[in-house]
């Protein structure tokens, strides 16, 4: 298991880790009523508040056709995934939060992952805004506008290669490798393995893309399974644009995030 006493640090490919073991988010997808081109779908960006802190936190949001959602902070201050639901403009969701914390002497999580309800509105291709109440007493709000790159094709083709996040002297503290027809492997800034592991184009009209993988960490008896979202995105800083990966992964008690640039 990790450290006694160990806490991530907020970097912007921090993984949230809530966990060393977990079966897969038994949340049940629900029938969605509406066709897909009348559904909140695609890559939204705003913000997160927390009745617990007067500090809104950026972050990024991905809506698949099918039901699920992941909304991020941008600097891993949380992740939020579960599913969701329409009625007319009206989107309701069953989320799982989890949050970067302090581990126990026994290696388990001092602030355990916990669910929460969603209530909002949405405009399709537009935005979508509503507020949050968790079950341990949380509560706040959400408002995220659309991403026009929500619209760019889903290719698996786009995504061969070696992505990574590298430290302050250019080495790769998170690296994954995507091989012809979505298949990766990859390696993160705690040394733990990701294995068993591919991308699936979810609708080709989408900018979104399925992932499904296990990580196997020192001390862990077996590899954790994990399900998640990803998107790839172009992005500005520093004076050019670079390709963005935005790598997201959860289960019942654990949840990771990473954004990744292309090394290629």
């Amino acid at each position: 298991m990790k450290p006694a006493v160990l806490l991530f640090p907020l970097l912007a490919a921090l993984a949230i880790v809530a966990g060393c073991t977990s079966q897969v988010d038994d949340i049940q997808v629900p029938d969605l009523s509406s066709p897909m081109d009348e559904l909140p779908v695609g890559v939204f960006v705003g913000r997160t508040t927390f009745q617990s802190t007067p500090a809104e936190v950026a972050g990024t949001a991905l809506i698949a056709p099918g039901g699920r959602m992941t909304v991020i902070g941008d600097q891993g201050e949380f992740l939020a995934s579960g599913l969701y639901q329409t009625v007319g403009s009206g989107i309701n969701a069953q989320l799982r939060f989890h949050l970067p914390n302090l581990r126990g002497a026994d290696g388990q999580p001092l602030t355990p992952p916990t669910t929460g309800d969603f209530i909002g509105t949405f405009m399709a291709q537009d935005s979508f805004t509503g507020t949050y109440v968790r079950n341990d007493g949380e509560a706040g709000s959400m408002n995220f506008v659309y991403d026009v790159q929500s619209a760019t094709p889903a290719d698996l083709a786009n995504l061969v290669g070696t992505w990574a996040t590298p430290d302050a002297f250019g080495d790769s503290i998170v690296s994954f490798t995507f091989v012809n027809g979505g298949g990766f492997s990859g390696l993160d800034a705690n040394g733990c393995r990701y294995i068993n592991a591919e991308a699936l184009v979810i609708d080709p009209r989408y900018n979104l893309y399925r992932l499904n993988f296990s990580r196997s960490c020192v001390g862990d008896v077996n590899a954790v399974v994990f399900t998640g979202l990803m998107t790839v995105v172009t992005r500005s800083g520093a004076g050019r644009s670079f390709q963005q990966m935005i790598f997201t992964g959860s289960n019942s008690s654990a949840a990771v995030s990473f954004r990744l640039t292309g090394q290629n």
